[in-house]
């Protein structure tokens, strides 16, 4: 019970809007909702650090980036996203991810290739609220057959429509939620969390349930922290 109070402790403390604070997320979209992307990208020489994803803003409207962690697990990864449309009431972008996976470390034989094409479209529903929706198609080739991916399924995603709504409790705190449906493992993710953004730290708090075709769900926490320099 001490644990839970000062859970809601930090919780209040790091919502409180601190003046020296407010520009966290000011005139700095975020790229990311929870588990799906939004239509936004890096400024021209930003780049973002964290606990595995590295990202750099090539230019105003283009953004790559890859996750470092997935390394450990042998999944070799990259992905490109361009921006099409960033105004102030609509942002339209394009992406292309890269992954190799290859098991044989572990004594295993699966190995395959992906590529994942994907549309995003953000846009607001209030002076608070935006709503994102992606659309994602994956293409798996190798020596495994498809369902063989489920040993990376929390990191790795199949063709999947997604929808996801971010609410601004101020400029440095926002709750997120995202809602998708994977198509090639029949499977439902669904997840919800906070985020907070300081001048350069971002700290992001949440838990994801996702729920493949003939498969035990899997619900697990979401933590993700980095910080996002300026160019």
């Amino acid at each position: 019970m001490k644990l839970f109070y000062a859970v809601l402790f930090a919780f209040a403390v790091l919502s409180l809007p601190l003046q020296a604070q407010e520009d966290g997320f000011a005139g700095r979209p975020i790229t990311q909702n929870l588990f799906m992307p939004t239509g936004n990208t890096l400024h021209a020489g930003e780049f973002a650090v964290g606990i595995g994803p590295v990202e750099y803003g090539i230019t105003e409207n283009i953004q790559l980036g890859t996750n470092l962690l997935y390394y450990i697990l042998q999944y070799y990864n990259a992905e490109l996203k361009v921006s099409l449309i960033n105004t102030e009431h609509q942002a339209l972008a394009l992406g292309l991810g890269v992954g190799y996976f290859n098991l044989g470390f572990a004594g295993g034989d699966i190995s395959f290739t992906s590529l994942s094409p994907y549309v995003v479209y953000s846009m607001p529903l209030s002076s608070r609220t935006r709503l994102h929706l992606s659309a994602n198609y994956t293409n798996f080739s190798g020596d495994a057959e498809i369902d063989d991916a489920d040993e990376l399924s929390a990191s790795v995603n199949g063709t999947s429509l997604s929808g996801g709504l971010e609410y601004s409790l101020s400029n440095r705190t926002k709750f997120i939620g995202d809602v998708g449906y994977d198509l090639e493992f029949e499977g439902l993710r669904l997840g919800g969390g906070v985020l907070w953004g300081w001048e350069t730290f971002r700290l992001k708090l949440g838990v994801q349930i996702f729920s493949p075709k003939d498969f035990d769900s899997f619900v697990f926490p979401y933590v993700g922290l980095w910080w996002r320099f300026r160019g």
